[in-house]
């Protein structure tokens, strides 16, 4: 039965959002554009890439690929992708809690609909 891959298919959206917040996190630290312009594309490309919090979301967005490939050969992606949902809460409340983004009510009346939508699919 396919709920035997549910821990698989929320860590692999687990590390994805992770992937979001430590971008966040590290892409205010590089320059792209400096007082003398933009940098060449070949610096930026490589001071983006070697920013420890970036390069540890472009990790985390690696591992998350390869687990969904695992996944996606062992369940239909009609069951596995509507979980990808959960990552916008996770998102949601990572940014509160890290960056402390506001949450509106309109916000956490989304991630119940979300919520919701994710265990009705689980369901059908």
């Amino acid at each position: 039965m396919y709920l035997t891959y549910i821990p698989a298919i929320l860590l692999s959206v687990a590390l994805n959002a992770s992937a979001q917040i430590l971008l966040r996190q590290g892409m205010p630290q590089v320059a792209l554009i400096t007082r003398e312009g933009l940098l060449p594309l070949m610096m930026s490309g490589v001071r983006i890439v070697f920013n420890p919090w970036v390069f540890s979301g472009l990790s985390c967005f690696a591992a998350s690929l390869v687990l969904w490939m695992y996944v996606l050969s062992k369940v239909q992606v009609s069951f596995a992708y509507p979980f990808n949902s959960v990552g916008y809460v996770i998102v949601v409340a990572a940014a509160y809690f890290f960056f402390r983004e506001p949450i509106s009510a309109m916000k956490l009346a989304g991630v119940g609909l979300i919520c919701l939508g994710v265990f009705l699919v689980t369901r059908g």
